[in-house]
């Protein structure tokens, strides 16, 4: 035999070693565990003297001490206390009991006093020395009188009132050590014996079950495996159906449950353990092949393919595909209802049939006939869900979710050609937007790089004008073309630098700093800063601001420039001797400023071409705009995650910024 077939042997044995720890370590734990519940009072207990059986006996010997002593007396006292004959003969044999009883205790001891005629009884001899003090010392006493106690032992309420009123003190006790003889030595030694069964019961658990584990471990690791470090193989041998399995499975442990309440377990005997063992042992070797069959699927991703529905569904739906792809269509979808009308009444006879004959069999046939109308079900209805779904794909296309994504596998064969349309048309329009995107940013590239070549000559005219000022020239046509040519600089300056920023802003290329920005501080250093502009252009500023401040999380230097550009353009297209409106506000989300004038020229144009690049209300493009100035708002608002929103109503004019509110994180 080689090394691989000698491992192969030694995987095998490890194996089937594991098997029987977890079948040995499950009957180690349950078999502790329910000897610890049957005795869990005596597994809980700190004493022998904490148990209901030792409380249940001192409570009664107390009892009938205080009854023997206190309430019947003696004969004498039974026969002239009145009584009638009947009674008293019944309380003359209840005497008798309990003074048979209390002769016969060797552990339990009491002391009785009349405190008015100093008479005491007590079964104590004169060797303890003072039963008061000897009963006081051992750890379970009681002390009675008629006002008051110290026992907190069950039935202290009747001994109560049996001493209520009365001269009587009672003390009672069971001395310690234990003397072999009465109940509670018998007990003490069943309690020791039982105790000590407990605790070795329940380190047996503890262990069994540690061992339990680590089998139970060590096959779910090993399982699908044909070598100890082998890949995890697909088992050849396992040809039951999962859905199958679990069935099975499921009618055992029901039939156990029915099975184990019959075997008795009041009276412990050898035939009622081998019995539960018996049971015990089938429902973790069932419960335990078949985790491990479901494991080894898992690991090799059967587990949902390798289940009766999954086969039948998938022939069903292979067959229903060729079906629909074939020219009868109609007909077939005429034979598949009668088909189904056939089976479901032929199974629904054999269940009524199977009702007077078997409850098994009837089960059997009612799970069958609800499986078959739960497929059906389920199978009618994939088409209806399918419906939803094509049309959410559509919503999602048409609100510009190029990307949403339409799973074929999941549209039944009726619908998949209206998909496959759909995916088309998906496609078409993601490489119409790629190519619409492409020609965006070739444009953007294009101005970006127009710009920088335009600065270069730009900047050596504007330092020759410069050099040209500062030298003495006496004609005076010369010093204004100078001026002029300075003018003129100056504005293609400011156009090709304003050209930059909107080709920035427009394709997100500028950082935004998200900062706390006071909007009301904000607006009222900008206008502060163009007042001398506003009233040079014959203007007057009204400022309207909130009661409290608002703040936005924006980028500050982005914010300065909105402000600018809509002061700039307010200066640059307002009537003179009219007025311009700011109004700062917020609302639960956004705060916003809105900058309203009255226009110079009428604005026969739309809202939304005002925001195009070189667009502009004056059509005579008599002022120094370069148009740029509200494209450029509204890109830097987009980028904040803001809003710019322009209105025009006649001659106004009204702009409204947007921005998010500062959250305390």
């Amino acid at each position: 035999m080689d090394t691989k077939s000698k491992n192969i042997s030694h995987f095998k044995w490890t194996k089937l070693l594991a098997i029987i720890i977890v079948w040995l370590g499950f009957l180690g734990t349950m078999g502790g565990c329910f000897y610890y519940f049957e005795n869990r009072e005596i597994a809980n207990s700190s004493s022998y003297t904490d148990t209901y059986s030792f409380q249940n006996s001192f409570a009664r010997l107390l009892h009938n001490t205080v009854e023997y002593h206190v309430i019947l007396k003696s004969e004498d006292n039974i026969k002239n206390s009145g009584e009638d004959l009947p009674t008293q003969a019944e309380n003359l044999q209840r005497f008798q009991l309990i003074e048979n009883r209390l002769a016969d205790m060797v552990n339990f001891v009491y002391y009785v006093r009349n405190t008015e005629t100093g008479e005491t009884w007590s079964n104590l001899g004169p060797e303890k020395g003072d039963p008061v003090s000897y009963i006081q010392k051992q750890p379970a006493n009681a002390f009675f009188n008629g006002w008051t106690s110290n026992a907190s032992i069950s039935m202290a309420e009747n001994v109560e009132d049996m001493m209520s009123g009365s001269p009587y003190e009672v003390y009672a006790a069971v001395a310690k050590p234990l003397q072999a003889g009465d109940l509670f030595y018998d007990d003490y030694m069943d309690y020791t014996q039982t105790k000590a069964r407990s605790n070795a019961a329940t380190d047996i658990s503890i262990i069994s079950f540690i061992l339990m584990a680590i089998a139970f471990i060590y096959l779910i690791y090993i399982t699908g495996r044909r070598e100890p470090e082998g890949e995890v193989v697909p088992a050849r041998t396992d040809r039951m159906y999962s859905d199958v399995h679990t069935v099975l499975v499921l009618i055992a442990a029901i039939l156990s449950l029915f099975i184990a309440p019959g075997t008795s377990i009041d009276v412990p005997n050898v035939l009622s353990i081998i019995a539960i063992a018996v049971v015990l042992s089938l429902d973790i070797f069932i419960g335990l092949f078949y985790v491990l069959s479901m494991v080894e699927q898992i690991k090799t991703g059967q587990i949902f393919t390798n289940t009766l529905l999954y086969k039948l569904g998938s022939a069903l739906n292979a067959f229903l595909r060729q079906a629909f792809q074939g020219k009868v269509f109609k007909a077939w979808i005429l034979l598949l209802l009668l088909g189904y009308g056939f089976i479901n009444g032929l199974l629904f006879i054999l269940c009524a049939e199977a009702y007077f004959d078997s409850f098994g069999g009837f089960l059997f046939m009612l799970l069958l006939l609800l499986g078959f109308n739960a497929g059906a079900i389920y199978f009618a209805a994939r088409s209806l869900v399918a419906l939803p779904q094509i049309m959410e794909a559509v919503k999602e296309i048409s609100a510009g979710n190029l990307d949403y994504p339409l799973n074929s596998t999941l549209i039944p064969a009726s619908l998949a050609a209206f998909a496959e349309d759909i995916r088309s048309l998906q496609g078409g329009l993601k490489k119409a937007v790629a190519a619409a995107v492409k020609g965006e940013r070739m444009k953007t590239d294009l101005i970006t790089n127009v710009s920088h070549d335009l600065k270069t000559p730009l900047t050596s005219i504007i330092n020759y004008v410069d050099l040209l000022k500062k030298e003495n020239l006496e004609n005076e046509a010369a010093a204004e073309y100078i001026n002029v040519l300075e003018e003129k600089s100056s504005r293609l300056k400011q156009l090709i630098e304003d050209l930059m920023e909107a080709s920035k802003a427009s394709s997100g290329n500028l950082a935004v700093a998200g900062e706390k920005v006071d909007l009301q501080e904000l607006m009222m250093q900008a206008c502060g800063e163009y007042e001398e502009k506003i009233q040079k252009a014959q203007l007057e500023l009204h400022i309207q601001a909130a009661d409290a401040a608002v703040v936005v999380r924006a980028d500050g230097k982005h914010m300065w420039r909105i402000a600018e550009n809509l002061l700039s353009n307010v200066i640059k297209y307002s009537m003179p001797h009219s007025r311009v409106y700011v109004d700062i506000a917020s609302d639960n989300a956004y705060g916003s400023f809105t900058v309203k004038n009255i226009s110079a020229f009428p604005l026969n144009i739309m809202p939304e071409q005002l925001t195009e690049r070189f667009v502009r209300g004056d059509e005579s493009r008599s002022t120094e705009g370069s148009g740029l100035g509200l494209s450029i708002a509204q890109s830097l608002s987009d980028l904040q995650g803001g809003t710019f929103q322009l209105e025009i109503d006649g001659d106004l004019f009204k702009a409204t910024v947007a921005i998010p509110l500062w959250a305390e994180e």
